[in-house]
Formats: structure tokens, C-alpha cells, sequence
């Protein structure tokens, strides 16, 4: 049986199974104006405010509803009165298309207009922009706006101009990129909580201080965050910083997986296999946990579960469906087979106890998708 991912493993495997988040659905709107819109949603005692309120909640009412056409009317309307909120507004709706054809240099129009007015989602979206290069907007800028973002106080800024200063790779933003991750982190933004974790135990130009991302995974995780209590949790286990407490990284193993992260859920079915400090073996919980992470494509989880499979440990043996679930485990993301010695060795034994016909249809089974039922 093979050991924990390492924490880069860990890291490599969250970005991967976020990457397929994003749908066909209509843009998130940026979180200021996500809360305001929800909060005036219904734009009832529209009468009673001042005329730039009134037709902000309009806006928000309209977009709500799907009327983005005139939701772009009434946010205009309240930009025109002086809202900044109210330019954000329509320059989202431009950029994005809702009310018909994208206008990036309307939208940038609007954005600017609230930018003057330090408006933090603004700011942000500008920045976007300049990174990429688009609608006008050059590169260097993406800096200003962040930081103008940043010093305004807005934590979400501070995060993201954190990560910027980092992403650039230049040792001596380095101090300045703690410090802003550091803000934002103890001001309380939970997402920054696992990039300033990383930031202190992991990146190369940080202060490679263990104990201390330790604790800010840990607080992630508390925070609700399932990938900070599975680094914790992993971290602990590897007796990693000041003060490691393997139980205690059981027990957050434990979380994350039961939160439905399912890098965690391989994590955590490997330990119900082999046991752990204050965590009895357990092959039957570790083949459901490891099912489960099988079934959202975790290829930790597809191995354990095919070995669980083969051997009949905590299942009913089945060797057909072993052979299936050994195969997925080694399909990458680009349709290439990956290079494990221990997946290639289990495969390999179970061929030689399959037919050839049956091995074919078991392979083009292993080609579906991992949340297909197979049984």
C-alpha cells in the first residue's frame, strides 16, 4: 500500500479538479456587487430612496430577474447620480454580453467611471483586463489598479494583489506579497487563509515557516475550507512543523473528506486501510470513502478503490470492476496514460487473470466518465 501524497501532490490535485468548475452559466457577478444586488433583489420601497438608491435597486432588481437589458438601464441611471457601484454594474453587463453584443471599451467606460470612485470590484475587474491585455488596457496597469484597490482597505483586494505580487516571481515584491496575503488572510477573507499558508510554508521566495502555514491551513480548514483541513490534516500526519499532532491530522483528514473534497477522501480512505494514531484500521469505511473519491476522479481514490476491489478488503472481490477502476486511475487529464509503478503493477496482475474479450469491453468501460455508475 502507498503512503500520503506529498503537500505539492495535494496542491497539484485541488487545481486539477478545479479547473472543469465553470459551466455555461451566466458570469458571476464580483462579490460587492453580488451582495448588494441580493440584498436589494426585490427592489421593493423603491419610492422611499433618494432617486441614484432607487434606481440601483431597480438594477439589482432587473438583473435578478433576467431583464439585464434593463437592469443595464437603471444601473447607468444610478452611475449617472454618482454611484459607483452603479458603473460596476454596467460595466459587467457590457463586458459579459447579457444586454447583446460584448462592448469591452463600453464596459472599460464604466469601469473607469467607478475606479475614480476607488470602487474595490471595479479595481479588480480593470485589472483582469490589463493582465490580459484587453480592450486597450496594458499589463503595467493591472499593478496600479490592485494596489489602488488594496490600499483602499478592501481585503479581497489585498488577497488578489497578494497573489499578483507573487505570480510575478520577483524576490523583491516578496516582502510586499506576505504582506498584503497577510492582511488579507487576518482580516478575515477565508480563501486567503490557504494562499497564505502556502505563501509561508511552500513558496520559494516565502519564509518557508511550516508551523506557521500549518496553523493557517488548520484555520481554513475550521473556517470551512476542505483543502486547508487536508493540508493541515496531511501536514500533521507528516509531522511537519513545531507541535505536529499525527491524531490530530486524522481528524482533519477525516473533515475534509467528509466536507466531499475527493483528493481528501483517497487520503482518507488510505489511512482507514492502514490505520492511524486514534483512527482504527477500517478496510470496510475505507473501500466507501475510497468509492466515493473513485467516483468524483480522484485517481488516489480509482487505485484504492481498485485495490480494494482485487483484493477483496472491505468489499465483495470483483475483479472485472478492479480492472476497470486500475485503468481510470491511470487516464490523465489529457487522455495519456500516467507513469505509477503501483497502478501499472496492479493493472498488469489483473490482466493476466482476465480474457482478452473481457479485457477489451473493460477497457472502453474505463473510457467513460468517473461518476458513470458502473454497477
Amino acid at each position: 500500500m502507498r503512503g500520503l501524497l506529498p503537500i505539492a501532490g495535494l496542491i497539484l490535485a485541488a487545481v486539477m479538479a478545479s479547473a472543469d468548475a465553470r459551466g455555461d452559466e451566466t458570469p458571476a457577478l464580483p462579490p460587492g456587487l453580488d451582495e448588494l444586488v441580493t440584498r436589494d433583489r426585490s427592489a421593493e420601497g423603491v419610492e422611499e430612496r433618494s432617486f441614484t438608491n432607487s434606481a440601483m435597486a431597480s438594477a439589482s432588481g432587473a438583473y435578478i430577474s433576467g431583464d439585464y437589458a434593463m437592469a443595464l438601464i437603471h444601473a447607468e441611471r444610478a452611475a449617472a447620480g454618482g454611484e459607483a457601484r452603479g458603473a460596476t454594474l454596467a460595466g459587467h453587463i457590457l463586458l459579459h454580453g447579457l444586454s447583446g453584443e460584448p462592448d469591452e471599451a463600453g464596459a472599460v467606460r464604466w469601469l473607469r467611471r467607478a475606479a475614480e470612485l476607488n470602487e474595490p470590484d471595479a479595481l479588480i475587474v480593470l485589472a483582469r483586463l490589463a493582465e490580459a491585455g484587453r480592450a486597450g488596457l496594458s499589463p503595467w496597469q493591472a499593478r496600479e489598479y490592485l494596489s489602488r484597490a488594496a490600499e483602499a482597505g478592501d481585503v479581497r483586494a489585498a488577497h488578489e494583489y497578494g497573489l499578483y505580487l507573487m505570480e510575478r516571481t520577483d524576490p523583491g515584491a516578496a516582502p510586499a506579497a506576505m504582506d498584503w496575503l497577510r492582511l488579507a488572510a487576518e482580516g478575515g477573507r477565508e480563501d486567503a487563509f490557504v494562499d497564505y499558508a502556502y505563501a509561508l510554508g511552500e513558496w520559494a521566495h516565502g519564509p518557508q515557516d511550516l508551523t506557521a502555514a500549518r496553523l493557517w491551513y488548520e484555520r481554513a480548514g475550521e473556517a470551512g475550507v476542505p483543502f486547508g483541513a487536508l493540508m493541515a490534516g496531511t501536514m500533521h500526519l507528516h509531522e511537519e512543523g513545531e507541535g505536529a499532532d499525527p491524531a490530530r491530522g486524522a481528524q482533519l483528514v477525516r473533515m475534509a473528506a467528509e466536507s466531499g473534497l475527493a483528493a481528501a477522501m483517497g487520503q482518507y480512505a488510505l489511512l482507514l486501510y492502514e490505520g492511524a494514531p486514534g483512527l482504527p484500521a477500517d478496510p470496510a469505511n475505507a473501500a466507501h470513502f475510497a468509492q466515493q473519491g473513485a467516483r468524483r476522479g480522484d485517481p488516489e481514490s480509482q487505485f484504492l478503490y481498485a485495490y480494494a476491489l482485487a483484493t477483496g478488503d472491505g468489499t465483495a472481490r470483483d475483479l472485472e470492476e478492479a480492472y476497470v477502476w486500475a485503468v481510470r486511475a491511470g487516464i490523465t487529464r489529457s487522455g495519456e496514460m500516467a507513469d505509477d509503478p503501483d497502478r501499472q503493477r496492479l493493472e498488469a496482475a489483473l490482466s493476466r487473470a482476465l480474457d482478452a474479450e473481457t479485457l477489451e469491453r473493460l477497457r472502453q468501460r474505463a473510457q467513460l466518465p468517473a461518476d458513470t455508475r458502473l454497477r
